[in-house]
């Protein structure tokens, strides 16, 4: 089976909806449709291994929920890992738009919704920043061991200090870089980019929206139905 692409636009406005649904629907009947329709849309796109990771993480997180439910006095924790758990599937979804799309395609789809540049540009560097993070991250941690320096949590808040302070200083010297990055490519420029990415709405894209509202909609009558 070919993958099949998906406009990145369709998985902005799905993970935009589907967390609000919860407010109007049956939080169990919307938990089991995302779950089925995010399954679904991994296999569409080929994603197999991240569906695989997707569904242990998933299950891990429901066996957690059942055990701390059966014991007295950790309900508290059972209900705290459910809300977890029901943002699963979006999560799974958004980390496709992390790790599927460059920031190229991300401009190219997200100017056709005729937005304003700003937003644009503020979702973009939001989105690539969080696998950029992780990279950042994994520095630190590799530096910390070299100098035989590790966590403990005798001394958290010291610890703590160790990872987020050399972060924090990253964090400024990658806001400089992506910025004279965007700068040189023409971001801040008032006409229309051109690109090589031309991300247009698909037959398929139309397709997953529509089946994403159908289900939506199904959800609307099973709540007057109980």
């Amino acid at each position: 089976m070919k993958a099949v692409k998906i406009n990145p636009i369709v998985l902005i406005i799905i993970n935009i909806i589907a967390p609000s649904m919860y407010i109007f629907m049956s939080g169990k009947y919307l938990q089991i449709y995302l779950l089925a329709f995010a399954s679904a849309l991994f296999i569409l796109m080929g994603r197999f291994k991240r569906l695989a990771g997707f569904w242990v993480v998933y299950a891990l997180m429901m066996g957690l929920y059942y055990l701390t439910m059966q014991s007295k006095g950790t309900e508290f924790l059972g209900l705290f890992i459910i809300v977890i758990v029901q943002s699963v599937p979006c999560i799974a979804l958004a980390t496709i738009l992390v790790t599927k799309y460059n920031s190229a395609q991300l401009l190219s789809a997200l100017e056709t919704m005729h937005i304003p540049r700003v937003l644009v540009v503020a979702v973009t560097i939001t989105l690539k920043y969080i696998p950029t993070f992780r990279r950042e991250f994994s520095y630190i941690t590799e530096s910390m061991r070299l100098r035989g320096i590790g966590f403990t949590w005798k001394q958290p808040v010291k610890s703590f200090q160790y990872f987020i302070v050399p972060q924090l200083f990253r964090c400024a010297a990658l806001a400089e870089e992506v910025t004279a990055a965007g700068l040189v490519k023409g971001i801040d420029a008032p006409m229309r980019r051109t690109s090589y990415y031309e991300e247009k709405v698909t037959f398929i894209d139309a397709l997953v929206l529509i089946v994403f509202v159908a289900g939506l909609a199904g959800g609307f009558v099973w709540k007057q139905m109980l």
